[in-house]
This record gives structure tokens, C-alpha cells and sequence, in this order.
């Protein structure tokens, strides 16, 4: 009878130029992503805090230069911020988990420290152009 039938393909063993174009395409597309998504920097910085839903302050962290400024906030579990022109941590808290402490430095608009026994929220704001960034979520 006939032998085993094998197709066109499975004789070829070296990529075609067509698979050479796919592959360059792809490439092209993904560096086009990556150029579109990349971050914008942040122009003004605003470090916004609030406590149970008020407003403590708002502290433009571009005026701070290059200096460090503390900020003792008058909560259920007293807490120390510290702000630099790049960004602000909370440097200590006497609340029981430290969650906020181990938050670190955050320097990007959107970033938040939070501090559930104190409700407290540390939240950056501004950027070069607020709409910029059209996403719901970031999740990562």
C-alpha cells in the first residue's frame, strides 16, 4: 500500500521569511505597548492626608526642595510622616500592626499608605497631566 503521507511542513525545518515578518511584527507591536503604557512623571506632587474621611492637610512635596519635613499627626495612635520632594513615608507609628511603617517611601501619583487603626490615608496626587492615565485600576 502507500506509505505514511507527510505534509509540506514537516519537511521544512528552517523559519521562512514570512516567520522572520510575523515575529518582527509582533516585536514592533509590543514595543509600541510599552511606549504608550510607560509612566509619566510626575510634575507637582501632593501628598493628601486624611482621617476618617476629612481632610488633615495637603502638602505640595515639590516646594520641599531637597529638605525633609516631619509632620506629627494628633491621631487615636500618634504617627510621624516624613515628606521629601520625592515622595513621603510614614517613619513611625505607635499603632499595633505597623502595616503603614513597612509601607515604605511611595512616590507616584495614586500610591496611597493606609493606617486602618488610626483610618488614616496617605494618598499622592497630581502628575503632569491628571488624564493621562485613563485606568480604573492598576493591579501588580
Amino acid at each position: 500500500m502507500a506509505g505514511t503521507v507527510r505534509s509540506s511542513a514537516a519537511d521544512r525545518r528552517r523559519p521562512t521569511l514570512w516567520d522572520g515578518g510575523v515575529a518582527l511584527l509582533i516585536l514592533a507591536a509590543a514595543l509600541v505597548l510599552l511606549w504608550l503604557l510607560r509612566p509619566v512623571p510626575a510634575d507637582r506632587l501632593t501628598a493628601e492626608v486624611r482621617m476618617d474621611g476629612a481632610l488633615l492637610g495637603a502638602y505640595d512635596l515639590s516646594e520641599l526642595g531637597g529638605r525633609t519635613e516631619t509632620v506629627e499627626l494628633d491621631a487615636p495612635y500618634p504617627m510621624t510622616l516624613e515628606l521629601r520632594s520625592n515622595g513621603v513615608r510614614v517613619a513611625h507609628s505607635d499603632c499595633p500592626s505597623q502595616d503603614c511603617v513597612h509601607t515604605g517611601w511611595i512616590g507616584r501619583a495614586g500610591e496611597q499608605i493606609v493606617c486602618l487603626p488610626n483610618k488614616c490615608i496617605i494618598s499622592l496626587t497630581g502628575g503632569a497631566d491628571a488624564s493621562a492615565n485613563d485606568f480604573d485600576v492598576v493591579a501588580g
